[in-house]
């Protein structure tokens, strides 16, 4: 499975706790927040890419995606758009919270659901090899 921009997430994240020590309350939930979306948001494109795979869709490239806090770093929306290599669109959307137990390097853990020209073609709560 192709895992771009995982692992550095990571490792921005460990660099990141360092920096947590002096910032202010507010700060440091902000930190939090836009990393759990990095975290989020490059798991569901690499995860997401291998779930359309799986079901006999070659993507031209992996998965663009947002994730966007609705409720801190707990409550996450993720959505994706990308193009399979025969021109159809894919577009996966899903909710996740984002601790470690649900976003790591090889699984993101939710609620998602891909589509294919609009029509739904996979529903998991978990994608990546991790499941």
């Amino acid at each position: 499975m192709r895992n771009p921009g995982i692992v550095p997430a990571v490792i921005a994240a460990a660099l990141l706790a360092g920096t947590l020590a002096a910032c202010t309350e507010a700060q440091q939930k902000e930190i939090v927040d836009d990393t759990a979306e990095i975290a989020a948001r490059n798991a569901a494109a690499a995860a997401g890419t291998a779930a359309f795979e799986q079901e006999g869709l070659e993507v031209s490239d992996v998965l663009e995606c947002t994730a966007n806090s609705t409720g801190g770093a707990d409550d996450l929306t993720v959505t994706c758009t990308g193009v399979s290599d025969d021109g159809k669109e894919l577009a996966l959307e899903g909710s996740v919270s984002a601790n470690e137990e649900d976003v790591s390097v090889d699984a993101i853990r939710g609620s998602f659901v891909g589509t294919v020209d609009g029509e739904e073609v996979f529903s998991e709560d978990c994608l990546g090899d991790g499941c």
